[in-house]
């Protein structure tokens, strides 16, 4: 699943990591949920067997990652079947290789870490839910820690945060900030701590890896096989 905003055509990010999916994965349904795909953008999907979704702007202005979390859940309850498995990448990244196998692992919510030492452990480029139960409700106590944090780890950071310390703030951060303070408390939460039963899950860089440099640099890091997904951070076309 993909969020994107604004035009897509065959130069695009998105485009790009769409025909990587379908060079890298035999079966696999695609999602893009979207508050204004033109229609010339929305053919274009579907020449590949893309499925668009759309909502409503209003769900999306100055609330993005608010609205993408929201736009998960809406997937899981009323678009895919219960017990399939979902991941939902940033419109610039790449797959490089079948990522789904990861699902035999036991978890209901799967998150990556970055690899390196940055102010916060993890990266919202790709993450991944099991439809089932434990992640729905995962995912309704993360959308109402980001409209109205109460968990303390999270204001905690949210308080101290180095770009944005607004507990009202619902666009840039808040998602990454969410799961990184998932990461720090993984234990507990996976023992309850959050009040109901979840298990969470570090798939590690390998699923996102950051990666930035040359063209040369980038292909070789893609044509080596040894990352699932990879994530081209400061590439090219804007992925909102």
């Amino acid at each position: 699943m993909f969020i994107w905003s604004g035009v897509i055509n065959n130069t695009s990010d998105i485009y790009k990591s769409i025909l990587s999916i379908k060079d890298s994965i035999k079966k696999c349904d695609i999602f893009v949920m979207t508050p204004d795909l033109d229609e010339d953008s929305i053919q274009l999907l579907k020449k590949l067997n893309v499925k668009v979704i759309k909502f409503p702007k209003s769900s999306f202005s100055n609330r993005r990652m608010a609205c993408k979390i929201e736009q998960i859940y809406e997937l899981l309850i009323n678009h895919i079947p219960e017990n399939s498995n979902l991941f939902v990448c940033d419109g610039d990244t790449i797959f490089c290789k079948d990522p789904f196998n990861i699902f035999n692992t036991n978890f209901d919510v799967l998150y990556t870490t970055r690899g390196y030492n940055c102010w916060v452990s993890t990266n919202g480029g790709v993450i991944g839910f099991k439809n089932n139960k434990n992640a729905k409700i995962f995912l309704n106590f993360f959308i109402e820690q980001m409209k109205n944090p109460t968990w303390p780890p999270y204001v905690n950071f949210r308080l101290n945060h180095p770009h944005n310390r607004d507990l009202k703030n619902l666009d840039w951060w808040v998602d990454q900030d969410f799961m990184h303070c998932i990461n720090l408390n993984k234990e507990s939460v996976n023992n309850k701590s959050l009040g109901f039963d979840v298990t969470v899950f570090d798939a590690g860089p390998k699923y996102n890896k950051i990666t930035q440099g040359t063209a040369s640099f980038i292909k070789d890091i893609i044509d080596s096989k040894d990352n699932y997904i990879v994530h081209l951070k400061g590439g090219g076309a804007k992925r909102w």
